[in-house]
């Protein structure tokens, strides 16, 4: 299934492939089968890819063109700047023109492809969002025929309504992307309900929110994480695995994977235009792909499913400070 990405002329589809689980950020993948699998979820038909330029410090980037140069013309390939990992080591936020100039064309060599279908700005804090400096390169960077498109991907903190807010009121921004799910709600909801008023397209990404909602990890296999899930706050798991003991009790009922009725609720609560999942081998990827043939969740279970996050949301280590009922 695919949909044109908000007011943008790119048509995608509505499961993307987050390219970051092959990076080596997200556990070790081989680059034989991170070849294989990116090839594998074009034949799925997936011909939208999520990357970043800081993902395995180009490696994301290099190993889309290599797997899918052939497909271009069949494809839309997304990816990310805002992290300096040339002069900086762990990479640094850094927003200034000179440096995103620059890193956009480091990446157009690295995929090989110009222009690129969409550039998202990593992470930006609300006081890079409020200068006209990001804008400025959004303009330049599409007069000089380096992007075809612009978005912002908001995070990594917890709490980032001001900062969608102040993105989308700006007419450059045609795309955001941000983390929606069963246990990560809002600000997330509030948010993809005000972009749809400004027109801009929504990508919403952890889907799964770190393995818990597709059951891929269990509470004693948290103790030895050592990937980014290890930097959620302390107590966050504890808290995320009883609230979605809460939710299965709903979920059970209807046929499917818990991975895939994990995407169905997404889908079915902000309906976003594509939502990015992290796949490490052939099988996930399907099942994934696969997700609307799981029983549609009743109108009546979504909201109930709302209502147990809003109870519980309020004891989270994460929870936001934006929450609209």
């Amino acid at each position: 299934m695919h949909r044109v990405l908000g007011g943008t002329r790119l048509r995608v589809s509505v499961i993307s492939f987050g390219v970051y689980s092959l990076s080596g950020m997200y556990g070790h993948v081989d680059h034989d089968r991170a070849l294989s699998l990116l090839r594998y979820a074009y034949e799925l038909g997936v011909n939208f890819y999520d990357t970043g330029d800081v993902y395995g410090r180009g490696v994301a980037e290099s190993i889309v063109k290599e797997a899918l140069y052939e497909y271009y013309d069949d494809i839309v390939i997304a990816t990310k700047v805002g992290y300096d990992f040339y002069t900086s080591n762990p990479p640094r936020r850094r927003y200034d023109e000179g440096y995103l100039v620059k890193a956009v064309r480091m990446s157009v060599e690295r995929l090989c492809k110009k222009p690129i279908d969409l550039l998202q700005i990593h992470n930006p804090p609300l006081r890079e969002l409020k200068r006209d400096s990001i804008y400025r390169v959004a303009r330049l960077l599409k007069k000089d025929g380096l992007i075809s498109h612009f978005g912002i991907a908001l995070g990594p903190e917890v709490d980032v309504y001001d900062e969608a807010m102040e993105a989308i009121s700006h007419d450059e921004v045609e795309v955001i992307q941000l983390v929606f799910n069963m246990l990560e709600q809002e600000p997330g909801y509030t948010i993809i309900r005000e972009a749809r008023k400004h027109g801009v397209g929504v990508i919403t990404r952890v889907p799964h929110a770190g393995g818990v909602l597709d059951e891929s990890i269990t509470e004693e296999e948290v103790k030895e994480l050592s990937d980014h899930r290890s930097l959620r706050r302390k107590g966050w798991f504890t808290w995320a695995f009883n609230t979605y003991r809460q939710m299965k009790g709903i979920l059970d009922k209807y046929k499917g994977t818990p991975g895939q009725k994990a995407l169905r609720f997404i889908y079915q609560a902000v309906n976003p235009d594509s939502i990015v999942v992290i796949a490490k081998d052939q099988e996930r990827l399907r099942e994934y792909v696969d997700f609307l043939n799981a029983d549609a969740i009743g109108p009546a279970d979504i909201e109930t499913l709302r209502r147990i996050y809003y109870e519980n949301i309020m004891y989270s280590p994460e929870a936001p400070s934006t929450i609209r009922t």
